[in-house]
């Protein structure tokens, strides 16, 4: 999905959830959440990557959306001496892209 066809979704009134993860303090990519599977947004070639949560922020504000779920994986288990197979931690934050 681009965001493009996410505008489109969004102003037919069709509910839609999506996902901003940090996958570095530099790489921010949104995704569309459909159940249990998660599905990168594309740009031109391939998945579309951001430099910043705000700069993800403000595409998808652009695009409609009302709201939007951060996620973070937290490094907490390692940082604590955690066994590795111990599940991850992730931080989520539920954020609102309206600007009132």
């Amino acid at each position: 999905m681009t965001l493009a066809e996410l505008t489109e979704l969004c102003t037919s009134g069709i509910p839609v959830n999506v996902e901003i993860h940090a996958l570095t303090p530099m790489l921010y990519v949104i995704y569309r959440v459909e159940g249990e599977h998660r599905t990168p947004l594309r740009g031109a070639r391939d998945s579309l990557k951001f430099p910043s949560r705000s700069a993800a922020q403000d595409a998808l504000r652009r695009t409609g959306l009302a709201e939007a779920t951060f996620i973070h994986n937290s490094a907490y288990g390692e940082m604590i001496g955690i066994d590795g197979a111990a599940n991850p931690t992730e931080f989520r934050e539920r954020i609102s892209l309206r600007d009132d």
